[in-house]
């Protein structure tokens, strides 16, 4: 197991290492940025680096875990309520224009918050809209009365 250990502890170094590469010619691009407003630079900075640096590393860390097998399980819960939560951050505006009327309180987009919660909230506050109606009962199938499952106490 420790060659295991060492082979993605290595693999997940590297792609570190070729991220940070990646990012020097894309900082030097978006230097012009820097006059213009150094918060927009390093938002874009930051941005551009979580991005490739998780497209190496999600992958190898995923694969490492289902090789160790020991809480795979509970890893994958984590995993998916993770998505959810940032499912929920990234596709706010669009959920909140196709999934709910304009009437809810209960937003989609909030931080720390997953889809399956402000479903639950709307579905209880009768605010779904048909897309809404539609995907909530999509999750009922897989997980009976998901949504209202979901409802964290605020």
């Amino acid at each position: 197991m420790k060659i295991v250990k060492f082979i993605f502890t290595a693999s997940a170094l590297l792609w570190l290492l070729l991220t940070i590469l990646a990012m020097m010619p894309i900082a030097a691009l978006l230097s012009p940025t820097l006059f213009i407003s150094k918060k927009h630079y390093t938002e874009w900075i930051l941005f551009l680096f979580a991005l490739i640096c998780s497209l190496g590393i999600y992958p190898i860390c995923f694969v490492y875990s289902a090789i160790k097998w020991n809480g795979f399980l509970s890893y994958l819960r984590k995993l998916s309520l993770g998505i959810d939560i940032n499912g929920n951050m990234i596709a706010g505006d669009l959920l909140n224009d196709n999934f709910i009327i304009a009437s809810s309180t209960n937003k989609f987009g909030a931080v720390q918050e997953t889809i399956s919660d402000n479903l639950g909230e709307n579905e209880r506050d009768n605010t779904l809209s048909i897309f809404g109606k539609r995907f909530t009962n999509l999750l009922g199938v897989i997980d009976f009365e998901h949504a209202k499952k979901s409802i964290v106490k605020d």
